[in-house]
């Protein structure tokens, strides 16, 4: 106690009292002297704290020190002594302090006048060499704080504001690292001493018995030491523990030296130096234990066999995870709880959970926020800052497989994924910043669950997350940006569901789509399309919905003619391009010109219907040609409506109905947005392949176009006739009016002029109506064999449907027997009507 308060006392004031301080201490220890040798014993006490003789290691005096006073005074005092010397060295104290230090060790051993009496005539003993810069051997000092755990490291930090480093540096590097080993001399050596090296070698420190082989990686004792086989076999098991801890240590020293090697691998080596404490500690009781003689080299083997697995088991783990980062560290860290050993078990436990916990961070900051900074490139959601907003949803967002932890599985790595991913949809591209309504509890219990993230609970508490982010941006697409009414009117108008509006439409652009492509105005084609919406019930479509639709010309041939040329587009913009993006627009663009030129053709032959009922009341009755000429065209129609017909009917209610009443389904029911992605795609791949638009199927497709361009040129045909027919029959009702009105006048009706030019135009008329006879025989015979091309192609297909729509159009099996084809449609047995 006079030791620490004079060292205190000094630390306070300047050195130059040191000698008041002396005269005090001799007339202390000289209480019932007289003056003259108080004096006497101040002078020389003086003059051995100024001899240069004294040579020592100023933190070995300071060890045993604290050691002395932690043992007899308690840990309070040591620590107090601690403060007292720090501050000491801090204000820059005496230059002798290694010899007052000494001087005090040496006076606080006397327990006698007479033992202080010979310290002043033996002052100038050379015994303090023995606290001088020792060899490799001795024994190793550590403070310890009263609840038993390491507080200093091996060796003394005095600055108490050292950097993290310098901490890590006090923590891992030996007092005795330097030390000058002496001469290989082991005269005398005991098993005492193999237990004190051993100790040193613990730490991976070598000694004069006991040293470091780099060659064979291993601590080796001296052939020269004179002890039992069995004694050296023990040293060369216990000294793998030098070898496990020195491994251990270089590894943690070169991990914390890179930067590179990430947050999760700092995390690492921070969970492995909390093991090392634990064994640090070890060490300290071994320490005491060996200090006090009762540590003999049986029990040093016996107490360290749980350390020995600690450490192999801690060597496993950086020699196999230490060199991987990120999510692949995690993983091969799990690996290692398959161990059947409970205390392997928790031990790689613990290890995982300091590790994970960077991660943990991670997760929680993507699932909540949308926030993926990862600079190190651990998590297993990357990202790609290149990719524009518009591409956000399909490409910007990802997982990277090799960094996905093991104990997540593909599914809840997926889930993971698009959570965050629909908060960035939602932030970025939707334009909202409204907060997403996590319940309370659902918020604690998923910082909770995510505290253990190899946890059974971890899945549900994603499915809960994941389930309230998809619904809010399922709902913001339905409410703010209408997400069902855009894909009605997709259905409506680019699959002409709209019946009405599509007649209407066809009405008023059908003379101008009967020119040729280049003298199309889509100006004036557009001004017909809005007036087709105001027209008919595609008024009743939502506002944001009619201001869509546009009128596009395609590029255009020499020979096409405006319906060619024209299609439909639906413009979109916004998060909904997301579900219907340029690929699906080119898609709904083939579908419609399929579309268009069906009805165009079904819109041609209800014309041609029309015009010739008119014949019927008008030129029948007087042209005999024209009823024959007429019941021709009435064959072929017949005819060619019946397959228009049977392939409307094959469009509309086996692909387009059956195939959006349940892409519907899909969209009522979506659990996120990546199913309405989906549905939308399976729908398009759905109708494509049923309508023959993609390239497996493309003989069927180039065969039914064959069909719908004889149509056409039946079509055109037919109105040229009845152009011709239309202008006879003006110039007929207009002789017969210039007849009517000079028979009034009293005159002759007719002369022999008009009579011969009468009988030319009808000599002409008879001849086109006779070109036109032949040229429909041609096309009808035309028609005939390229339908029954299709009929064969249709009854090779693998879909039914396609095999059934051969079947309706050749029910009577006419085709068949006419150009001697065999179709393979399936076998129907018409008593009872049941498909076989």
């Amino acid at each position: 106690y006079f030791i620490q308060s004079n060292l205190s006392m000094t630390a306070k004031r300047d050195t130059n009292h040191v000698n008041d301080l002396l005269r005090q201490l001799s007339a202390h220890q000289l209480s019932n002297a007289d003056e003259g040798e108080i004096s006497r014993v101040y002078q020389r006490f003086t003059r051995m704290l100024d001899t240069q003789s004294i040579v020592c290691d100023e933190s070995q005096l300071c060890e045993d020190i604290r050691k002395k006073l932690a043992n007899t005074k308690g840990y309070n005092v040591a620590h107090k002594f601690t403060d007292a010397y720090d501050n000491l060295v801090k204000l820059n104290g005496p230059k002798n302090r290694g010899a007052v230090l000494y001087f005090l060790t040496l006076l606080s051993n006397s327990k006698s006048r007479s033992d202080v009496v010979a310290l002043l005539k033996n002052n100038n003993t050379t015994s303090s060499t023995q606290y001088s810069s020792r060899a490799g051997g001795g024994r190793i000092h550590h403070d310890t704080m009263s609840s038993g755990r390491m507080s200093s490291p091996p060796c003394v930090v005095t600055n108490r504001e050292v950097t993290v480093k310098n901490r890590y540096d006090a923590l891992t590097k030996p007092r005795y690292a330097s030390a000058v080993l002496s001469a290989e001399t082991f005269d005398g050596y005991t098993e005492a001493d193999l237990v004190r090296d051993l100790l040193f070698v613990f730490q991976g420190i070598e000694t004069n018995a006991i040293r470091w082989n780099a060659s064979k990686m291993a601590f080796i004792p001296q052939p020269a030491l004179k002890l039992p086989k069995t004694k050296l076999d023990m040293a060369c098991k216990l000294a793998e523990l030098g070898y496990l801890y020195k491994q251990i240590k270089s590894f943690v020293e070169q991990r914390l030296s890179e930067q590179s090697y990430g947050l999760i691998g700092q995390a690492f080596c921070s969970a492995i130096l909390q093991e090392l404490k634990e064994y640090y500690r070890v060490i300290t009781v071994l320490e005491n234990q060996n200090s006090t003689g009762k540590l003999s080299l049986h029990r040093l083997l016996v107490w360290s066999t749980d350390t020995l697995d600690h450490l192999r088991l801690l060597c496993s783990l950086v020699h196999q995870a230490g060199y991987l980062n990120g999510g692949a560290l995690a993983s091969c860290l799990h690996t290692f709880l398959h161990y059947g050993d409970p205390a392997y078990h928790y031990l790689v436990n613990q290890i995982l959970h300091l590790t994970t916990r960077p991660l943990r961070e991670m997760l929680r900051r993507w699932i909540y926020e949308g926030d993926c900074s990862d600079m190190y490139g651990e998590f297993f959601i990357t990202v790609d800052g290149n990719v524009p907003e518009d591409l956000l949803w399909e490409s910007k967002y990802s997982i990277k497989e090799e960094m996905l932890p093991s104990f997540i599985p593909k599914v809840m790595a997926d889930k993971i994924l698009l959570i965050g991913k629909t908060i960035n949809f939602i932030r970025t591209v939707c334009r909202d910043h409204s907060p997403i309504n996590f319940p309370f509890s659902t918020v604690a219990t998923n910082n909770q669950g995510l505290n253990d993230i190899i946890g059974p609970d971890l899945h549900t508490h994603i499915s809960e997350v994941y389930k309230i982010t998809s619904t809010h941006l399922i709902a913001l697409l339905k409410k703010k940006y209408l997400l069902c009414e855009h894909l009605t009117a997709l259905r409506d108008y680019l699959l002409l569901g709209q019946g009405d509006f599509i007649q209407h439409l066809m009405d008023l652009i059908c003379k101008d789509l009967t020119a040729d492509a280049k003298d199309v105005q889509p100006a004036m084609l557009q001004s017909k399309l809005e007036t087709a919406q105001r027209a008919t019930n595609a008024q009743y479509h939502h506002s944001d919905v009619i201001g869509r639709v546009n009128v596009i010309k395609l590029e255009e041939s020499v020979k096409d003619k405006g319906w060619d040329v024209f299609t439909i587009d639906y413009v979109l913009n916004g998060p909904l391009t997301v579900i219907v993006n340029q690929e699906s627009k080119e898609i709904y663009l083939g579908i419609f010109r399929m579309l268009w030129s069906t009805k165009r053709i079904e819109y041609g032959l209800r014309r041609i219907w029309g015009r010739t009922t008119t014949w019927d009341r008008t030129l029948s009755h007087i042209m005999p040609q024209v009823k024959e000429f007429r019941h021709q065209i009435n064959m072929f129609c017949s005819e060619m409506q019946h397959f228009i017909s049977q392939v409307q009917y094959y469009i509309n209610f086996e692909v387009l109905e059956c195939s959006w009443k349940e892409f519907e389904s899909a969209v009522n029911t979506a659990e996120n947005l990546d199913s309405i992605i989906d549905a939308h795609k399976r729908l398009l791949c759905i109708v494509s392949e049923r309508l023959m638009l993609n390239q497996e199927h493309l003989p069927v497709l180039t065969s039914l176009y064959t069909n719908y361009k004889v149509g056409n040129d039946f079509i055109e045909a037919y109105d040229r006739a009845y152009d011709a027919l239309k202008r006879h029959d003006m110039i007929r009702e207009q002789r017969w009016d210039n007849i009517n009105t000079r028979t009034k006048q009293g005159g002759w009706g007719t002369n022999a002029a008009e009579t011969e030019n009468a009988s030319k135009e009808d000599t002409e008329l008879k001849s086109t109506l006779a070109e036109t006879s032949t040229n429909f025989k041609t096309i009808h015979a035309s028609f005939s064999k390229s339908l029954s091309d299709f009929l064969k192609a249709l009854s090779e297909q693998q879909d039914d449907s396609m095999k059934f729509l051969s079947l309706r159009i050749d029910f009577n099996e006419h085709y068949k027997q006419k150009h001697g084809t065999s179709f393979n449609t399936p076998y129907i047995n018409r008593t009872k009507s049941i498909v076989i």
